[in-house]
């Protein structure tokens, strides 16, 4: 996107997990912590031949000789909800940006329900990343089929059941 927001002058990128259970009717289950991941340097759109100022998957940025002021270059959803809220004065995480997800989320799988074969008792886990511009809208950039957790479990605790929640939503068939 032309006009990435940055954090700490650092592009950055969300992960959302979603689960879903059922293809029809379409049920959808949206994990109510997601996490953030950032590049390892600090951004500069000029410079567009430095992948550890573009890119913020985890697997790139843990190369990176350069210290980062953010541990591990990833924050849970509390921290950006407070940077935000010191910015904007208000909580844009939960009433803009992340109520835009899940309808993107949700438009993103109704393109794909009918293609999909229906199989009872199974599920299947996605890893959305988005990535947020300067008027606080989120782009989807990609959806992973069994994305790895291993590098956020320890921000974020996936076993508890009472940290997630479906999005009220159904498509019939």
């Amino acid at each position: 996107i032309e006009n990435p927001m940055v954090v700490l002058n650092r592009k950055f990128d969300i992960r959302q997990w979603v689960v879903v259970t059922n293809w029809c009717p379409l049920t959808v289950w949206f994990f109510a912590e997601c996490y953030i991941s950032f590049g390892a340097i600090e951004y500069n759109i000029a410079d567009i031949s430095n992948r550890y100022m573009h890119l913020t998957n985890n697997s790139v940025t843990k190369h990176c000789e350069q210290s980062s002021e953010i541990e591990g270059n990833m924050w849970e959803q509390g921290d950006l909800v407070e940077h935000l809220k010191k910015i904007y004065g208000k909580d844009v995480f939960m009433d803009k940006i992340q109520p835009m997800m899940k309808k993107i989320v949700v438009w993103s799988l109704e393109c794909v329900q009918d293609s999909i074969a229906k199989r009872i008792g199974s599920f299947e886990l996605f890893g959305y990343d988005f990535m947020i511009d300067e008027d606080c809208n989120p782009w989807l950039i990609e959806i992973n089929s069994s994305p790895a957790m291993d590098y956020s479990l320890s921000l974020i605790h996936i076993s508890e059941p009472t940290r997630r929640y479906a999005i009220s939503y159904s498509v019939f068939c």
